[in-house]
This record gives C-alpha cells, structure tokens and sequence, in this order.
C-alpha cells in the first residue's frame, strides 16, 4: 500500500535577505536539501489578494478545499470547533480573541510576550467574571497561550461586514480602543460599538497586567463542509499531526484523525511530531499531514536566528525520519511533499505592508520516478525546478502528491472554482515577478 506524507513547515518562506540569503537559505537543511534533489521541486500559489492572508486560506486548500467557499468563515470558528463543548447557533458569530500587549495606545505584542496557558487562564476567567453580567451575550473562550475565542450570541449578522485589525499585522500601531471594531452597516456597526465598550472594560480590568487587552479578529459564524473523504475520494485512513487549534477544527468537520502534539511555539516538542508521524504510518495510515508552526511564530517574533533554529529542528526531527521510514520500505512510498503554508516575513515596510504575502510558496516533492536539477531547498533555487516557471495551485496539491487523481468537488461551485484557479495562477505569476524584481534586503 503506497503511503504519503505532507509536511508543513508554517511560515518558512521570507522575502527577508542577509547578504543575499533567505533564513532558508542558511539553515542547515540537509534533510530537505536531499528531498529537493530526489526530487521534483516548484512554487505553488496557496494565497491570494481577495482572501484573508493565512493558514487557514492556504491549508484548507492544501488539503483539498476550495477556500473561496468556506474560509470566509474565518479562522475563529475552526479554532472553536477544536474546544468541542461550545456550539454556534445560526445567528451567532465567533471572534479569535488574542491576548495582547498595549503601551498606551500602541500594540507593542501580538502575542502578550507569548503569553502561556498558565496566566492567561487565570486572566480570562477574571474577564469572564467581571463582565458575564454586564455582556450576557459575550462569551470569551480560552484555546491556547494567548488565543481565545469570543463568542457572540444571537449577533444575526454577516461576518463580512465586521472591520478588525488583525493584531500580528500591526504591531507598532497606535489604536483608539474605543473605536477598534468597526462595521460596514448600520447594524454591524451597533454591534462593534458594543464590543468596544467590552474592549474597553477589558482595558480597566487587565490593567497593568502584560496582557492587557484582547483584540478581535477573524470573524466566523457556524457551516457545514464536505468530509475529507466525499471532497477528494480518498478513501484511505488519514490524519492530522499537529498542534494549533484551527486545524484540529478543520480535522474535526472534515473528519481526519488530529493527534496534538507539541505546542504552536518555538519550542515546541519536533522529536515527538516526527516520531508521531512514522508510527501513523507503521500503523497503517495511507496519510499523514505533519504542522509545525513554529517558523510563523518566530518570524512574526522578528527574530531571524530563532527562525533559522525552528527550520533546523524541523528538517532534523521531523523531515529525517521521514526519510529514514520510506528509505528502508521504497515498496510503500507514494510521495513525501515538503511545502510552507504561506511567507511570514521577518522585514515588513512600507513596500511589502503584510507579514503574510501572496507570493507562491516553494515544495518539494519525493516520490521516487520524478526528478529535476535542483538540490537545495530554498525560495531561490526552486524557481528552476520542474514547476518554478508557472506556480501551481494548492487545490493541485493532492493529486501532484499522488493521493487522489483529482479532486471529486461537491457541485457546480467547485467546478467554478476550478475554472477560476486557471486565471488566478496567471494573476500569480505576474505578482510574482514583481516580487523576484525587488526582494526585502
């Protein structure tokens, strides 16, 4: 039985350059480079200029699902999907809540200085305390760290139409917290002035804490999605090894497998992933999705060393093995693919604004018949490999991995949705040119 493996490393492209050379690049990568040698390498398109910028955009695509039909839902109600016990009713939204750090009105950390489970369960019980009387339709929910979830009963509205800055897109940015929420019509626009004025109480109770605000986000309200199985025709045992609560959500409805391991930070456990991973397929499983995200975190955290110490210990612990298991069973491999979700760069400005671009990610692909010229795994050098002239897409990215023939859909949406990934990798390839032209130095 042919087996496959998708790894994940969130975050790993960067458009930063240090004499010339992405983190990537001086990493010591000898996993991946091996893998990008044996193999057929390339750029695949996995976001886009319409779409929110992130994970869940580009791995709900990577595993088979046409985001411009269900990731407007946004990445609030796949994190509250992984708390099992919450439900949404119809006319209810869902907000991730980040934990942040404030200095005045300035957000000085999108991330409350990686605030841990620890405090911030005792902070966000305190929130819950103080206000469940004063905003009975406001409940605030503890995933991770500094990741919650704010639910909003009985809103009845379109997520589209709330206005929220995404906190790790802004760091450095001075905000009005009376006025952080916006919406785009009369009614919306009732509701954020009401979530302002929970904002604002927040402020008052978590003064002189670390985490002293919580920003809202990612609106999502409850949906329905096809299973893996009916949306691609796999039919093999699969699964999800992972930590971050969006994709447990997504494993969840979409019925995978998810076997949380480790945590969403830098120091997360990459022994226990990769060993995970080889066990799944001693045991059977025809495949497995491996994330780590700890490349995003550290970018985001603007530390390049740090980034560079995340990619080494993915290649080591998690890429190697991997290796090591087809490499002494060649009668089950089907295809290992090596793909960063998205770029999260270390240098933003005021020429690349967003931390997540849209440029094409690079991969790898071992499948043991295919192979081109490349031999090191980096942003660069990929561009010479059998897909670098033209990106393609991440709702491609199955069935170039070999899992499935081609993706079965759910009805006409998708068939559309097929016709438009044709204009939109030719829209791609011009952006991405644009982007070889002029690299963040």
């Amino acid at each position: 039985m042919r087996k496959y493996v998708l790894l994940i490393p969130d975050g790993a492209s960067d458009l930063q350059r240090t004499d010339g050379r992405s983190p990537l690049a001086d990493a010591d990568l000898p996993n991946s480079d091996w893998l990008a040698a044996a193999g057929v390498c390339g750029l695949m398109q996995t976001l886009y200029s319409d779409l929110p910028r992130g994970s869940i955009v580009a791995q709900l695509g990577m595993l088979g699902w046409d985001p411009r039909l269900y990731s407007c839902h946004g990445r609030s109600v796949w994190e509250l999907l992984a708390l099992g016990d919450v439900r949404l009713g119809a006319d209810d939204l869902v907000f991730r809540a980040n934990l942040v750090g404030m200095e005045g009105r300035r957000l000085v950390s999108y991330n409350a200085a990686y605030i841990l489970n620890e405090e911030a369960v005792v902070l966000i019980d305190r929130i819950n305390r103080e206000l469940r009387q004063e905003h009975p339709t406001f409940e605030l929910h503890h995933n991770c760290d500094f990741r919650n979830s704010l639910v909003v009963r009985g809103a009845g509205l379109d997520p589209e139409l709330m206005v929220c800055p995404e906190p790790h897109e802004h760091e450095g940015t001075e905000f009005d917290v009376s006025r952080l929420i916006a919406g785009r019509d009369p009614a919306s626009a009732a509701l954020a002035a009401q979530l302002n004025r929970y904002l604002l109480r927040i402020a008052g109770i978590l003064a002189g804490e670390r985490a002293n605000m919580i920003f809202p986000w990612s609106a999502g309200r409850a949906f329905t999605l096809p299973s893996f199985r009916e949306n691609t025709g796999f039919a093999g045992r699969a699964g999800i090894v992972g930590c971050m609560d969006f994709l447990h959500g997504i494993a969840k409805v979409g019925g995978l497998e998810f076997f949380k391991v480790g945590n969403g930070r830098p120091d997360t456990d990459y022994a226990a992933k990769g060993a995970k991973v080889t066990e799944l397929l001693a045991d059977g499983f025809s495949l497995v999705v491996c994330h780590a995200n700890s490349p995003d975190e550290a970018a985001h955290m603007r530390d390049r060393e740090l980034k560079i110490r995340c990619l080494e210990a993915i290649d080591r612990h998690i890429v190697a093995p991997v290796i090591e298991y087809f490499r002494a069973r060649p009668e089950e491999l089907g295809g290992v693919l090596l793909a960063p979700d998205h770029y999260t760069n270390l240098l933003i400005g005021n020429t690349r604004p967003e931390a997540h671009s849209i440029d094409p990610v690079h991969f790898a692909l071992w499948n043991g018949r295919q192979r081109d010229a490349v031999a090191v795994f980096t942003e660069d050098s990929v561009l010479a490999g059998r897909y670098g002239e033209h990106p393609v897409s991440h709702l491609d990215l199955l069935p170039l991995l070999g899992v499935t023939d081609g993706l079965r859909g759910a009805g006409e949406a998708l068939k559309q949705g097929d016709l438009q990934r044709v204009a939109r990798r030719e829209v791609a390839a011009g952006e991405l040119g644009e982007t070889r032209e002029a690299p963040i130095a």
